[in-house]
């Protein structure tokens, strides 16, 4: 039974298209289907699956630095474009100047990546086009009217220190080292990553902002200073808004060395009773690649709030849209899918759970690859 009902006629002489593709590399690339399964899932030909599997091959490292070989969308599609442009087709988008203010305003003023803004322009059916052809189009610079300073994921990241020193100041049970390994796999809700946003003035307000490592879901809390006693109070307030629920929503926290994050009996202590209410960890000095999660969440939250920026100006409202428009946006690791989704199939998980059996769910690895094939 195949997966797709396309009737007969519709599906004669009808090429694959890129969310097509995006089927197959999953199918192929983590469900190990063959070629005949696809194929009778698509209603296709096995002939057609087994054509476009030796146009997307690609050969990569896994985890393990060994050589494995894999199907990828974005090439296949590529080669499919090149080959459509060598047959005098037109497909470059300079034509159609609407079409490019489109992607200009996308990207400058929405704040998406090209690979969303691909993403969407296709599944709008306005165009057939991958993120690495709009970056192309934005490096080449004769057609979008766009810098590389105006694309989200534009850093270059150094290791700067492979020792991977324990800070003086930092208990060695405090460090990363000994997180649990929930946390370190992602398999499990309820592990944070938190640091703060500085603006201008190297006093008054920043950002203190929390990321789960799980889904990505982004909090943003405005307090008065960089120390301590703000970053407590900021956190008694999560424990009071969520209640009984903020154990479980944040079962630990990793920050890095700085001295406002140091106290973490403090940060550990509940308000609400007695003993503590999360673990706090400790990346190692210069390695902020071990809070990547909330590294990056943090450069896409400098789109709307500039280095510049005087803190202390921005409205609790404004800090709450730009925390909406990042638990909205659409992430090519989730299949596109946001973070307010993937919690949206937690809650219902949870609930469904919870009315079979009469018990919660422990948020684990067992489910992680539903979320999203449920959003």
């Amino acid at each position: 039974m195949c997966l797709l009902n396309y009737n007969k006629e519709n599906k004669k002489y009808k090429h694959l298209t890129y969310t097509e593709r995006t089927m197959i590399e999953r199918w192929y690339n983590r469900e190990h289907l063959s070629s005949k399964k696809i194929a009778q899932r698509l209603d296709k030909s096995e002939r057609t699956i087994r054509r476009e599997l030796k146009r997307g091959l690609t050969t990569v490292l896994n985890t393990y630095l060994e050589e494995i070989e894999v199907y990828s969308a974005d090439i296949a599609n590529d080669k499919y474009l090149f080959n459509l442009k060598a047959k005098g087709k037109n497909l470059k988008i300079g034509s159609d100047i609407e079409l490019v203010r489109r992607i200009e305003s996308m990207i400058k003023e929405e704040k998406k990546s090209p690979e969303v803004v691909a993403y969407e322009l296709k599944e709008g059916e306005l165009i057939d086009i991958t993120g690495k052809t709009i970056r192309n189009y934005i490096k080449d610079g004769t057609v979008l009217d766009i810098d590389q300073k105006d694309m989200i994921y534009n850093k270059e990241h150094k290791n700067k220190n492979k020792e991977k020193r324990i800070a003086k100041h930092t208990p060695p049970e405090k460090s990363i080292e000994y997180r649990l390994k929930e946390a370190n796999m992602r398999s499990e809700y309820g592990h944070w990553e938190g640091d703060l946003i500085i603006g201008k003035r190297k006093r008054g307000s920043v950002l203190l902002t929390f990321t789960e490592r799980m889904t990505r879901e982004e909090i943003i809390i405005k307090i008065k200073e960089k120390n301590n006693e703000y970053v407590f109070k900021a956190i008694n307030g999560l424990e009071r808004k969520y209640g009984k629920s903020f154990y479980s929503k944040f079962k630990t926290i990793t920050f890095d060395n700085g001295v406002e994050f140091m106290d973490y009996k403090g940060i550990e202590q509940s308000c609400l009773k007695k003993g503590k209410r999360t673990e706090v960890y400790y990346a190692h000095p210069y390695c902020s690649g071990e809070r990547g999660s909330n590294e990056n969440n943090n450069r896409m939250i400098r789109r709307w709030i500039p280095k510049v920026t005087i803190i202390d100006n921005i409205t609790t409202k404004h800090i709450k849209e730009i925390e909406n428009w990042l638990n909205n946006y659409p992430r090519a690791m989730f299949d596109y899918k946001s973070s307010n989704m993937l919690l949206l199939n937690i809650k219902k998980i949870y609930s469904k759970n919870k009315m079979d059996t009469g018990k919660g769910l422990t948020l684990s690895c067992e489910y992680c690859t539903m979320l999203k094939g449920n959003s």
